[in-house]
């Protein structure tokens, strides 16, 4: 990613201003769709979860939801055709500096089913869809020139990441990294993105009262010590081998299903079967992971190592088969909970490694080496902490995944493309 300053003083005349303006607004306006867009998936995933089928002292109502969600899935992708998956948004972004919004009610349709369900996907990939769709719509209902229309939809993602993520900064920084804008022209995308995070977070928090701050707490970490750097490289290093290991799986099951790709019903349903079986014995390897991390930080005595090593590959085998059979959603809270569970595990083996120092720099190196966004996520996990000691952990765990993804990329094979990528 390049960076100017913008350097033309034209560029500082009225209609910068104006397009300023446009961003506050736009930021505030799709904050409140944000906030619609996550309490809708809080109470689906309230409504659909509280269920339960007993069998053997095993709950199998994931296996009879998820299988009834991949028919779903499959039938819509056969009707309707798959217009999600993971790039697809981004591509459209950098081709045409806005997103499809003509295809946004099937994708929505796609993915509420998906995130209710327990598919390992999580929200990001679809409030993207939605908050970038509308973004384009409005955009070119006010007339705007196309580069215009490129910031506002990119202050548009920023305002509902500020919301949705607790924080302007990271709602800014996070719009960028997310969407891959390579050119970042600091006056003409980033302050307006700052702005639209601002306003973003205001009308988010004023209605839902929650932020994500200090979501991992760590009470039995004092301060950080110089050694911790040490063992925060030690575990980016590994992470980002998981990392890494992730993308080939991810790769391979795309392969498998895509034998499959000319009958989405039963590709859909396979998948959605496979997930839920599975997740019926590994429950918290279900859904997007953040709650699930959570109790496994929180309570790691009541985890072997053992248990959540496999849920560590589990969770890989889940959110690829996610992907692959048609389940739309965004790859970044998966990848923190096998970061994260990841980190747990080694501070449990490595019992010098401090329980803070394991977790954010396993979920920032393993988070990184498959979704390059390393200022995101140093911002993200130092806010989710709320222990501003321990970013520098988090800094050299998501460049140390960064690079190291970055090394071992052309010892990798080229991933064929996601079914339904190619379509706008």
């Amino acid at each position: 990613m390049s960076m100017s300053s913008g350097a033309e003083e034209s560029t500082l005349k009225g209609g910068y201003y104006r397009l300023m303006l446009y961003a506050g607004l736009f930021g505030g306006l799709f904050s409140l769709v944000t906030t619609g867009y996550i309490t809708l998936y809080n109470q689906g995933i309230k409504f659909f979860g509280q269920h339960s089928v007993y069998l053997y002292n095993i709950n199998f109502w994931p296996l009879i939801l998820l299988g009834v969600a991949g028919l779903f899935i499959g039938f819509a992708i056969k009707f309707f055709g798959q217009h999600g998956g993971l790039g697809v948004a981004q591509t459209q972004y950098a081709q045409t500096g806005g997103l499809n919004y003509r295809n946004l009610p099937r994708i929505l349709l796609q993915g509420f089913i998906a995130l209710w369900s327990g598919a390992a996907v999580g929200p990001e990939g679809t409030l993207v869809f939605l908050i970038g769709g509308l973004g384009t719509f409005l955009s070119e209902r006010l007339k705007l020139q196309k580069d215009d229309v490129q910031v506002l939809v990119y202050s548009a993602i920023a305002g509902a990441f500020g919301g949705f993520f607790g924080s302007p900064i990271v709602g800014a920084i996070g719009a960028v990294e997310y969407m891959f804008i390579k050119e970042l022209n600091l006056y003409r995308h980033l302050i307006p993105g700052l702005i639209a995070g601002a306003v973003g977070y205001g009308v988010y928090f004023a209605i839902l009262h929650t932020s994500f701050l200090g979501v991992y707490s760590f009470p039995n970490f004092a301060s950080l010590r110089l050694v911790d750097l040490v063992w925060a490289l030690l575990v980016g290093v590994i992470a980002a081998l998981i990392g890494t290991l992730f993308k080939v799986v991810f790769g391979l099951v795309h392969r498998v299903f895509g034998r499959l790709n000319k009958k989405p019903v039963v590709r859909s349903i396979i998948g959605a079967l496979i997930i839920g079986l599975i997740g019926s014995f590994l429950p918290l390897t279900l859904y997007s992971g953040q709650n699930q991390l959570l109790q496994i930080v929180h309570n790691p005595a009541a985890y072997g190592i053992g248990i959540l090593l496999l849920m560590i590959l589990v969770k890989m085998l889940l959110t690829s088969t996610s992907f692959a059979t048609g389940f739309v959603g965004g790859p970044i809270f998966p990848l923190l909970f096998i970061g994260g569970t990841l980190g747990q595990v080694l501070s449990e083996i490595l019992t010098f490694i401090p329980q803070g120092v394991g977790v954010l720099a396993g979920m920032a190196g393993a988070a990184c080496a498959f979704f390059p966004i390393p200022l995101t996520l140093a911002l993200l996990l130092g806010l989710f902490g709320g222990q501003t000691d321990l970013i520098p952990v988090i800094v050299i765990g998501a460049v140390t995944g960064f690079i190291v993804s970055k090394a071992v990329a052309p010892l990798l094979p080229k991933p064929r493309p996601q079914p339904g990528s190619n379509k706008q």
